[in-house]
Protein backbone atom coordinates (compact mmCIF):
# COMPACT_ATOMS: atom_id res chain seq x y z
CA UNK A 1 0.00 0.00 0.00
CA UNK A 2 1.65 3.09 -1.07
CA UNK A 3 1.05 6.57 0.80
CA UNK A 4 -1.63 8.25 -0.82
CA UNK A 5 -4.01 5.05 -0.20
CA UNK A 6 -3.52 6.05 3.62
CA UNK A 7 -6.25 7.62 5.22
CA UNK A 8 -5.34 10.29 7.57
CA UNK A 9 -7.70 11.82 9.92
CA UNK A 10 -7.44 15.36 12.07
CA UNK A 11 -9.69 15.95 15.51
CA UNK A 12 -12.66 18.18 15.70
CA UNK A 13 -15.87 18.35 17.86
CA UNK A 14 -18.12 19.07 15.21
CA UNK A 15 -16.54 18.09 12.04
CA UNK A 16 -14.73 15.05 10.81
CA UNK A 17 -12.12 15.47 8.70
CA UNK A 18 -9.89 13.00 6.70
CA UNK A 19 -7.97 12.70 3.24
CA UNK A 20 -7.70 9.62 1.66
CA UNK A 21 -5.53 8.71 -1.88
CA UNK A 22 -5.65 12.51 -2.46
CA UNK A 23 -8.68 13.28 -1.55
CA UNK A 24 -9.92 15.34 1.40
CA UNK A 25 -13.21 15.05 2.97
CA UNK A 26 -15.46 17.40 5.75
CA UNK A 27 -18.12 15.93 7.39
CA UNK A 28 -20.69 18.46 9.30
CA UNK A 29 -21.06 16.17 12.37
CA UNK A 30 -23.81 16.78 13.96
CA UNK A 31 -26.71 14.39 12.45
CA UNK A 32 -28.61 14.53 15.71
CA UNK A 33 -29.52 18.54 14.68
CA UNK A 34 -29.59 17.71 11.01
CA UNK A 35 -25.81 19.26 10.77
CA UNK A 36 -27.40 22.52 11.89
CA UNK A 37 -24.18 25.30 11.68
CA UNK A 38 -23.22 26.59 15.17
CA UNK A 39 -20.38 29.05 15.19
CA UNK A 40 -17.68 26.64 16.25
CA UNK A 41 -18.60 23.99 13.96
CA UNK A 42 -18.10 27.11 11.24
CA UNK A 43 -14.81 27.71 12.99
CA UNK A 44 -14.03 24.25 12.55
CA UNK A 45 -14.79 23.94 8.89
CA UNK A 46 -12.59 27.03 8.42
CA UNK A 47 -10.08 25.46 9.90
CA UNK A 48 -10.26 22.05 8.03
CA UNK A 49 -10.27 24.19 4.69
CA UNK A 50 -6.99 25.80 5.69
CA UNK A 51 -5.08 22.46 6.28
CA UNK A 52 -6.69 20.65 3.51
CA UNK A 53 -5.35 23.83 1.29
CA UNK A 54 -1.47 23.73 2.66
CA UNK A 55 -1.56 19.72 2.52
CA UNK A 56 0.24 18.85 -1.06
CA UNK A 57 -1.09 15.27 -1.38
CA UNK A 58 -5.12 16.79 -1.28
CA UNK A 59 -6.13 17.52 -5.12
CA UNK A 60 -10.29 17.84 -3.93
CA UNK A 61 -11.71 18.38 -0.83
CA UNK A 62 -15.45 17.38 -0.48
CA UNK A 63 -17.51 18.61 2.09
CA UNK A 64 -20.83 17.02 3.14
CA UNK A 65 -23.10 15.92 6.06
CA UNK A 66 -23.13 13.06 8.08
CA UNK A 67 -26.76 11.05 8.09
CA UNK A 68 -29.11 11.81 6.22
CA UNK A 69 -28.78 15.94 5.83
CA UNK A 70 -26.78 17.98 4.39
CA UNK A 71 -27.43 20.78 6.99
CA UNK A 72 -30.91 22.33 7.72
CA UNK A 73 -28.78 25.55 7.81
CA UNK A 74 -27.62 28.04 10.88
CA UNK A 75 -28.45 26.44 14.23
CA UNK A 76 -31.32 28.78 15.15
CA UNK A 77 -31.39 27.79 18.56
CA UNK A 78 -27.97 29.11 19.47
CA UNK A 79 -28.27 32.11 16.81
CA UNK A 80 -31.24 33.34 19.58
CA UNK A 81 -29.85 32.61 22.63
CA UNK A 82 -26.47 34.36 21.71
CA UNK A 83 -24.80 36.42 24.94
CA UNK A 84 -23.66 39.40 24.69
CA UNK A 85 -20.26 39.93 26.41
CA UNK A 86 -19.86 42.88 28.52
CA UNK A 87 -19.41 46.10 26.82
CA UNK A 88 -20.38 44.53 23.05
CA UNK A 89 -23.30 45.30 21.22
CA UNK A 90 -25.30 42.83 20.25
CA UNK A 91 -25.00 44.13 16.80
CA UNK A 92 -21.89 43.46 16.59
CA UNK A 93 -22.14 39.64 17.93
CA UNK A 94 -24.57 39.07 15.07
CA UNK A 95 -21.91 40.49 12.75
CA UNK A 96 -19.20 38.24 13.96
CA UNK A 97 -21.71 35.11 13.16
CA UNK A 98 -22.02 36.27 10.23
CA UNK A 99 -19.30 36.82 9.21
CA UNK A 100 -17.94 32.89 10.61
CA UNK A 101 -20.31 31.91 7.91
CA UNK A 102 -19.06 34.35 5.66
CA UNK A 103 -15.76 33.08 5.88
CA UNK A 104 -16.42 29.81 5.36
CA UNK A 105 -18.00 30.38 1.91
CA UNK A 106 -15.12 32.64 0.70
CA UNK A 107 -13.05 29.88 1.68
CA UNK A 108 -14.52 27.73 -0.28
CA UNK A 109 -14.80 29.54 -3.44
CA UNK A 110 -11.24 30.86 -3.09
CA UNK A 111 -9.81 27.58 -1.65
CA UNK A 112 -6.36 26.58 -4.06
CA UNK A 113 -8.06 22.71 -4.62
CA UNK A 114 -11.67 22.30 -5.97
CA UNK A 115 -14.20 21.60 -3.77
CA UNK A 116 -17.28 19.46 -4.60
CA UNK A 117 -20.95 19.34 -2.13
CA UNK A 118 -22.38 16.35 -1.84
CA UNK A 119 -25.90 16.96 -1.06
CA UNK A 120 -28.56 15.06 0.59
CA UNK A 121 -31.71 15.51 2.56
CA UNK A 122 -31.90 19.45 3.65
CA UNK A 123 -29.72 22.29 2.46
CA UNK A 124 -31.00 25.46 3.75
CA UNK A 125 -30.15 28.75 4.64
CA UNK A 126 -26.27 29.34 5.59
CA UNK A 127 -25.57 25.90 4.15
CA UNK A 128 -27.53 26.54 1.25
CA UNK A 129 -24.69 29.47 0.65
CA UNK A 130 -22.00 26.78 1.04
CA UNK A 131 -22.94 24.74 -1.44
CA UNK A 132 -23.80 27.42 -3.64
CA UNK A 133 -19.97 28.57 -2.91
CA UNK A 134 -18.26 25.49 -4.18
CA UNK A 135 -17.16 24.75 -7.55
CA UNK A 136 -19.14 21.77 -8.03
CA UNK A 137 -22.15 19.87 -6.62
CA UNK A 138 -23.86 16.44 -6.94
CA UNK A 139 -27.31 15.89 -4.90
CA UNK A 140 -29.16 12.76 -4.12
CA UNK A 141 -32.66 12.62 -5.30
CA UNK A 142 -34.05 13.55 -2.30
CA UNK A 143 -32.19 16.79 -1.79
CA UNK A 144 -34.00 19.95 -0.75
CA UNK A 145 -32.47 23.14 -1.42
CA UNK A 146 -33.46 27.01 -0.12
CA UNK A 147 -32.42 29.40 1.55
CA UNK A 148 -36.18 30.28 3.73
CA UNK A 149 -35.01 33.15 5.76
CA UNK A 150 -37.04 36.19 4.28
CA UNK A 151 -40.28 34.07 5.49
CA UNK A 152 -38.84 35.12 9.30
CA UNK A 153 -37.78 38.90 8.75
CA UNK A 154 -34.10 37.61 7.86
CA UNK A 155 -31.61 37.67 5.19
CA UNK A 156 -29.32 34.68 3.46
CA UNK A 157 -26.25 34.73 5.10
CA UNK A 158 -23.81 35.31 2.34
CA UNK A 159 -25.86 35.91 -0.94
CA UNK A 160 -24.44 33.68 -3.57
CA UNK A 161 -27.30 32.97 -5.39
CA UNK A 162 -27.24 35.77 -7.69
CA UNK A 163 -23.90 34.51 -8.69
CA UNK A 164 -24.75 30.93 -9.49
CA UNK A 165 -28.39 31.27 -10.78
CA UNK A 166 -29.05 34.57 -12.65
CA UNK A 167 -30.94 37.30 -11.17
CA UNK A 168 -34.18 36.40 -12.77
CA UNK A 169 -34.12 33.08 -10.44
CA UNK A 170 -32.32 34.29 -7.51
CA UNK A 171 -35.13 37.10 -6.75
CA UNK A 172 -37.80 34.58 -6.93
CA UNK A 173 -36.08 32.00 -4.45
CA UNK A 174 -34.76 34.90 -2.39
CA UNK A 175 -37.87 36.91 -2.61
CA UNK A 176 -40.29 33.51 -1.87
CA UNK A 177 -38.07 31.68 0.31
CA UNK A 178 -39.21 28.49 -1.62
CA UNK A 179 -37.42 25.10 -1.17
CA UNK A 180 -36.48 23.56 -4.43
CA UNK A 181 -36.24 19.81 -4.70
CA UNK A 182 -33.36 18.02 -6.41
CA UNK A 183 -34.12 18.51 -10.06
CA UNK A 184 -35.66 21.93 -10.05
CA UNK A 185 -32.32 23.08 -7.97
CA UNK A 186 -30.25 20.98 -10.80
CA UNK A 187 -32.31 22.94 -13.83
CA UNK A 188 -31.88 26.28 -12.02
CA UNK A 189 -28.11 25.55 -11.94
CA UNK A 190 -27.22 24.65 -8.12
CA UNK A 191 -25.88 21.26 -8.96
CA UNK A 192 -24.55 19.48 -11.50
CA UNK A 193 -26.17 16.12 -11.38
CA UNK A 194 -28.75 14.33 -9.25
CA UNK A 195 -28.08 10.91 -8.53
CA UNK A 196 -30.34 8.24 -6.76
CA UNK A 197 -29.53 8.38 -2.93
CA UNK A 198 -27.35 5.03 -2.97
CA UNK A 199 -25.23 6.58 -5.79
CA UNK A 200 -24.42 9.77 -4.26
CA UNK A 201 -20.95 8.89 -2.52
CA UNK A 202 -20.26 6.74 -5.06
CA UNK A 203 -20.55 9.32 -7.97
CA UNK A 204 -18.85 12.59 -5.70
CA UNK A 205 -15.82 9.98 -4.90
CA UNK A 206 -15.57 8.78 -8.72
CA UNK A 207 -16.14 12.85 -9.69
CA UNK A 208 -13.86 13.76 -7.46
CA UNK A 209 -10.96 10.69 -8.45
CA UNK A 210 -11.19 11.87 -12.28
CA UNK A 211 -10.52 15.82 -11.30
CA UNK A 212 -7.16 14.47 -8.86
CA UNK A 213 -5.63 13.01 -12.06
CA UNK A 214 -5.21 16.02 -13.77
CA UNK A 215 -2.88 18.15 -13.49
CA UNK A 216 -3.07 19.95 -10.25
CA UNK A 217 -1.55 23.78 -11.78
CA UNK A 218 -4.28 23.51 -14.97
CA UNK A 219 -7.33 22.69 -12.61
CA UNK A 220 -6.11 25.71 -9.99
CA UNK A 221 -5.50 28.20 -12.67
CA UNK A 222 -8.61 27.24 -14.64
CA UNK A 223 -10.57 27.87 -11.64
CA UNK A 224 -9.11 31.05 -10.36
CA UNK A 225 -9.49 32.69 -13.80
CA UNK A 226 -13.56 31.41 -14.13
CA UNK A 227 -13.87 32.94 -10.43
CA UNK A 228 -11.76 36.19 -10.98
CA UNK A 229 -14.62 37.13 -14.03
CA UNK A 230 -17.05 37.11 -11.33
CA UNK A 231 -14.90 39.16 -9.28
CA UNK A 232 -14.10 41.72 -11.42
CA UNK A 233 -17.73 42.12 -11.59
CA UNK A 234 -17.72 42.75 -7.83
CA UNK A 235 -18.85 39.30 -5.88
CA UNK A 236 -16.75 39.75 -2.96
CA UNK A 237 -17.86 43.84 -2.54
CA UNK A 238 -21.43 42.69 -2.98
CA UNK A 239 -20.94 39.55 -0.35
CA UNK A 240 -19.66 42.21 2.23
CA UNK A 241 -22.20 44.41 1.53
CA UNK A 242 -25.15 41.55 2.17
CA UNK A 243 -23.19 41.34 5.76
CA UNK A 244 -24.56 44.80 6.65
CA UNK A 245 -27.80 43.98 5.06
CA UNK A 246 -28.50 40.94 6.91
CA UNK A 247 -27.57 43.19 10.43
CA UNK A 248 -30.23 45.43 9.33
CA UNK A 249 -32.74 43.15 8.64
CA UNK A 250 -32.13 41.37 12.20
CA UNK A 251 -32.62 44.24 13.83
CA UNK A 252 -35.60 45.82 12.54
CA UNK A 253 -37.13 42.65 12.87
CA UNK A 254 -40.06 43.25 15.69
CA UNK A 255 -39.61 42.05 19.17
CA UNK A 256 -42.72 39.86 18.93
CA UNK A 257 -41.26 38.31 15.38
CA UNK A 258 -38.02 37.32 16.95
CA UNK A 259 -40.21 36.64 20.02
CA UNK A 260 -42.07 34.17 18.17
CA UNK A 261 -39.83 32.14 16.15
CA UNK A 262 -37.36 31.63 19.57
CA UNK A 263 -40.54 30.26 20.84
CA UNK A 264 -41.00 28.60 17.96
CA UNK A 265 -37.62 26.65 18.09
CA UNK A 266 -37.34 26.30 21.87
CA UNK A 267 -40.52 24.20 22.04
CA UNK A 268 -40.84 22.12 18.97
CA UNK A 269 -36.69 22.18 18.08
CA UNK A 270 -35.36 22.38 14.78
CA UNK A 271 -37.95 19.88 13.55
CA UNK A 272 -40.55 22.14 14.25
CA UNK A 273 -39.27 24.95 12.73
CA UNK A 274 -38.57 23.44 9.33
CA UNK A 275 -42.05 21.70 9.45
CA UNK A 276 -43.37 25.63 9.57
CA UNK A 277 -41.14 26.27 7.00
CA UNK A 278 -42.78 23.41 4.78
CA UNK A 279 -46.03 24.63 5.50
CA UNK A 280 -45.76 28.31 4.50
CA UNK A 281 -44.11 27.04 1.54
CA UNK A 282 -46.90 24.62 0.67
CA UNK A 283 -49.19 27.86 1.08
Amino acid sequence: MTSSTLTRTEDFKYILSQIEDGIGTITLNRPDRLNSIKDSLAHEVERALDLLEKDQEVKVVIIKGAGEHFSAGVDLKEAFNYPSPIGEQPSEVWRAHLESLLRVSIKLWSLKKLTIAAVSGHALGGAADWVLSTDLAIASNEAKFGEPEIRFGAAPPTLMMPWVVGIRKAKELLLTGDILDAYEAKEAGIFNKVVEKEQLETEVTGLARRISKLPSSAVKLTKRSVNKTYEIQGLRDALDYNVEVAISMFFLNTETEIEGIGSLIKNEGLKGFLDEVSKQVDN
